[in-house]
């Protein structure tokens, strides 16, 4: 049999007048006992192609090694089942329109997942920058995200308008900033003994003053009224 009337690759296998075909089509590959290479099918059909020389099989099995690693490859690369990512680079060259009607149809909130994992942030970040290269930046045009619910849709519908997660916004509400927070630290004071406090410089250790608040009331800098002693009072 002539190997230049056969054509075999990663994608095709061709060997006329047996087969013709793409390797998705095609199950599993194998030598019978009689040395004929056979061919399953996914419809369960089986091709049993006789007369191939040794060197010729060898590429037939190397080529559908080859196709089954890249399909396992394309596998890991999914984010998940029910997403594909390779939707909006499908879209690039379309109208905003026709992108969100894209997405909505691929796309739709599932209550059912309400409660589902993050997604990567890295992979929220690209959606979202892949929606402002395709000019999708009005909100009156984009997805809504359902309130309470982390499925899919919600997660790039909040990543696309820009919105944050509600939890998050919560955690921010509760982390008040007090007066105390505002107020700059000028001094560490520290009590040693009952009315005797030390005072120090929080960026400069050197800088450190004994304070009495007894009588007479008094500071080791030597001034009677310092910032010293009222930075002890206001303590």
């Amino acid at each position: 049999m002539g190997i230049k009337k056969m054509k075999i690759n990663n994608q095709v296998l061709s060997i006329p007048p047996y087969i013709s075909t793409s390797w998705k089509n095609i199950n599993s590959i194998l030598v019978d006992q009689s040395g004929n290479l056979v061919i399953l099918l996914h419809t369960n059909a089986k091709i049993s192609i006789p007369n191939l020389e040794k060197p010729i099989i060898n590429v037939v099995f190397d080529a559908h090694a080859k196709y089954l690693e890249k399909e396992e490859n394309d596998k890991h690369q999914k984010i998940n089942p029910s997403f594909s990512m390779g939707l909006p680079l499908k879209i690039m060259g379309e109208g905003s329109n026709s992108s969100l009607e894209s997405l909505g149809s691929a796309m739709q909130h599932n209550p059912a997942n309400a409660n589902a994992p993050d997604l990567p942030p890295d992979i929220l970040n690209k959606i979202a920058s892949i929606s402002k290269i395709m000019g999708i930046d009005n909100p009156e045009m984009t997805p809504k995200a359902e309130p309470h619910c982390n499925c899919v849709h919600c997660q790039i519908a909040k990543a696309i308008r820009g919105e944050a997660k509600e939890d998050d916004l919560l955690n921010d509400a509760s982390e008040e900033v007090t007066e105390a927070d505002l107020k700059f630290k000028t001094w560490e004071i520290k009590q040693t003994a009952e009315k005797l406090y030390i005072v120090m410089n929080p960026l400069d250790n050197n800088e450190k003053y004994t304070v009495f608040l007894g009588n007479p009331l008094g500071c080791t800098c030597g001034a009677k009224n310092c910032e010293h002693i009222r930075a002890v009072l206001n303590t």
